[in-house]
């Protein structure tokens, strides 16, 4: 293992089994000084994340007002690292008390007759969410975004299974749409992060009026399976995080394949998209997208030119 991994992984570990031990507000004082110093070094990433934010407020990236927002973005980035830290530790009671749900009733409703397919931006607490909704809905299955190093991404396994997620790891090898339709078909809910072409199989969608790829296995699901669709996105309100989640999803429910099914598919995120775009535009500062969105806003091409 390199060093690196080895600093990262002791970095992870030291999170995990002391910051409980800890004062909360020492502890919530050292992670929002992390997200100051990281802004304030404005790396990579952070220029990423401001080039993201100014396409979505259609401003200036080197603008006065992203420089602001994006200072605001990294706190609530460091804060969902701070509580997911801790997630493990919580009584299911504490979950839900620390979570505000909007407009839940319809997908509970669903939920009632089958499996429903639900999806959701990276923002505010996705992992503070999909604790509370497995134990609200009575389950959740998702996908893993592979990390590194290994002993890092074992440990969120552990933690979001031990929370009542059931989970696979995205490997690009085959097997993770089959595991999620079979869940979705024995009823259960399945909740995917779509703002983010993670798997590199998504296609072209308008997303805050630039053409990005967009990932459409949430759309695919509700076709092949024909259960609802719903959407979500979540966002920190003082102590709490709020949950809103939108109408169900509307859309033609014919049976199509080959090059028709990939159309709807397409046309079905573009409605995801629309609602991501709602809910990102009203709380920008929980967008925690350090990375590309778009493939003509990328910070490593600026750095190039």
């Amino acid at each position: 293992m390199k060093i690196r991994d080895r600093l990262v992984d002791l970095g992870y570990w030291l999170g995990w089994n002391t910051l409980w031990t800890l004062p909360s507000k020492f502890t919530r004082f050292l992670f929002d000084l992390i997200a100051k110093v990281s802004w304030k070094r404005h790396g990579r990433g952070i220029k990423q994340l401001e080039l993201n934010l100014g396409r979505v407020l259609g401003v200036s990236p080197e603008s006065e007002q992203i420089r602001i927002l994006s200072l605001r973005v990294m706190r609530s980035y460091m804060r969902y690292y701070w509580e997911t830290f801790q997630l493990s530790r919580l009584t299911k009671q504490e979950v839900v008390q620390g979570v505000t749900a909007i407009n839940a009733s319809g997908l509970s409703r669903s939920l009632e007759n089958g499996g429903a397919i639900l999806t959701l931006p990276h923002s505010g607490n996705w992992d503070l969410a999909g604790a509370w909704a497995a134990s609200y809905f009575g389950s959740l299955c998702t996908v893993a975004e592979r990390l590194r190093p290994e002993g890092v991404f074992q440990k969120f396994l552990k933690m979001r299974t031990d929370l009542g997620i059931q989970l696979m790891p995205l490997t690009g090898d085959g097997g993770t749409y089959e595991y999620l339709r079979s869940h979705v078909t024995d009823g259960r809910l399945v909740a995917l992060l779509g703002d983010r072409d993670v798997a590199k199989s998504g296609m072209s969608n308008e997303f805050f009026g630039h053409r990005a790829s967009l990932p459409i296995g949430a759309a695919l699901l509700a076709i092949d399976t024909g259960r609802p669709l719903f959407t979500c996105a979540t966002h920190y309100d003082g102590s709490q995080l709020v949950i809103t989640f939108d109408d169900e999803i509307v859309f033609p429910r014919q049976p199509v394949v080959g090059r028709d099914r990939l159309r709807l598919a397409q046309e079905v995120t573009a409605l995801i998209a629309r609602n991501f775009e709602t809910h990102i535009a009203a709380h920008p500062e929980n967008w925690h997208q350090l990375q590309p969105v778009w493939n003509d806003l990328s910070q490593d091409s600026k750095d190039k030119s």
